[in-house]
């Protein structure tokens, strides 16, 4: 059976809602979370139910080559890597929602999860040309779900157009929102993040504004997430219209964070750093995060970017989420990230461990794999992921004390790093994409690549490894329960 016609037959085999061919699976992940076909955006609604992990998406059913009117496709899994393809969660069918079902978030209580949600309505022959509004809705068996009949809940009627992507979650005896927020100061647009406050998930009231951008953080504030972390608050958000800075937002969008703190009496949030950018890859958006029933803060992002042109559209699919990480915060107010523990259950049979120098190569014939390697940190490194089209370079620079990804020509993203101690590199490989952790999670880059034929993984130059450890990944994505 040829490969994309065993992935087909998986994929029907498993989901209950209406799926088609991916044309060609030569950029369709083995491991990293992506569509069934069709378009994936923004992760929404990530949380735990009935012990299992949810997650919901922006989705296009019917087209890998534009995000459409967006619905929310749907997915589960017991361990964050073997998924189950879920029936379309939510259409958009109501006057409130009839042009998208964009972004949002879910609680879980009582054995009811609920869905918050913005719903899209374009009006292209007036002023403003859309309309944007919250929305409510819930499932008691965690795929059927149903629409608040009093909905929208927030109207925000003073804060239109650009008023999206409710985060909810419950702290004492009140539920908080947290949404992004376009406003005009002195006729300049300007993101801001704001605060509500409900005693029970339907009458929502304004009670702060946490932050908002002073013109260095553009114009929008997309997909806010705001959450407490070893003592002190992060507020975590995809800001749209930062001008570049040397190395730093390069990208069309950002995602970073502010930490600081925050008192629920006053609803005020203090900043006590300034925005960071939370990865420095091509590929990094619209980020969600959720408490786990470990008390892991895991975090979840679109590893894609708006306004590209990946030649997976030409295959029957675009978009795929990162690998899901932990966060935690150090003391000088840095995130770290790491891949979940539950990496290994994706993790297949080792192709090569030990010492390893300069000219040392292993292929990964499934275009799939996990990469670690240590090497001295007073020492250049440089990696190779190789194939017929293309080469990404990985580099790690004593002198100039930099870490970067350049996946050929200029297409180069570049920041400041130097260990303490021994240089530690994680890799994850997965057909068109690389995630990359230096150290204990400092600093990650997430890209989309696009590779023909196999994957051969390289040390260049110079570069010393004192160890190097390459491993297969499995193929985990709607599996059968025989698999």
């Amino acid at each position: 059976m040829n490969t994309v016609f065993k992935l087909l037959v998986i994929a029907i085999s498993c989901s209950s809602s209406s799926l088609g061919a991916i044309e060609n699976d030569r950029y369709y992940p083995r491991y990293h979370l992506a569509p069934p076909k069709g378009w994936m955006n923004d992760p929404n609604g990530f949380c735990i139910f009935k012990n299992e992990y949810h997650l919901f998406y922006q989705y296009n059913p019917d087209s890998g080559k534009d995000p459409g009117i967006a619905h929310w496709g749907h997915a589960k899994s017991s361990d964050l890597f073997h998924w189950v393809d879920l029936p379309i969660a939510m259409y958009p069918d109501k006057t409130y929602d009839a042009d998208g079902v964009f972004s949002g978030s879910a609680v879980v209580d009582s054995g009811t999860m609920y869905l918050f949600y913005t719903g899209n309505v374009n009006m292209p022959n007036e002023k403003p040309d859309h309309k944007q509004v919250q929305a409510l809705a819930t499932s008691t068996d965690g795929i059927t779900v149903t629409k608040y009949v009093s909905n929208p809940i927030i109207t925000g009627a003073d804060k239109q157009p650009d008023l999206r992507d409710p985060k909810v979650w419950k702290h004492g005896n009140y539920w908080y929102m947290v949404l992004g927020n376009s406003f005009v100061k002195d006729g300049v647009s300007l993101g801001r993040a704001l605060l509500y406050r409900s005693s029970n998930r339907v009458d929502w009231k304004e009670v702060s504004v946490l932050h908002e951008s002073d013109g260095s953080l553009g114009f929008m504030y997309e997909c806010p997430d705001f959450f407490e972390l070893d003592g002190r608050f992060v507020l975590l958000f995809s800001p749209q219209g930062i001008e570049p800075q040397g190395d730093r937002f390069k990208n069309l969008y950002q995602t970073g964070y502010i930490v600081g703190h925050f008192n629920y009496n006053d609803n005020l949030f203090t900043p006590e750093s300034e925005f960071r950018e939370l990865d420095f890859g091509h590929d990094f958006y619209a980020t969600q995060t959720i408490l786990d029933n470990l008390g892991r803060r895991l975090l979840v992002a679109w590893l894609d970017m708006w306004k590209t042109d990946y030649p997976e559209q030409s295959d029957g699919f675009t978009g795929q989420m990162t690998i899901v990480r932990t966060l935690s915060l150090t003391n000088d107010n840095k995130l770290i990230q790491k891949p979940v523990t539950e990496i290994a259950k994706a993790r297949g049979k080792a192709l090569y461990m030990g010492n390893a120098w300069s000219g040392k190569k292993v292929t990964l014939s499934d275009k799939a794999g996990e990469v670690f390697i240590i090497a001295p940190r007073n020492k250049n490194m440089i990696l190779t992921i190789e194939s017929d089209n293309i080469v990404v370079t990985v580099k790690y620079d004593y002198t100039e004390g930099t870490v970067s990804l350049n996946r050929g020509g200029n297409d180069l993203r570049r920041t400041l790093y130097r260990p303490q101690s021994k240089l530690k590199l994680k890799a994850f490989i997965d057909a068109s994409s690389i995630e990359l952790f230096f150290g204990e999670g400092e600093v990650t880059f997430s890209s989309r690549f696009f590779p023909t034929g196999a994957i051969t993984v390289n040390l260049k130059d110079d570069s010393v490894a004192e160890i190097l450890s390459v491993h297969e990944m499995k193929r985990t994505l709607y599996l059968s329960k025989d698999n």
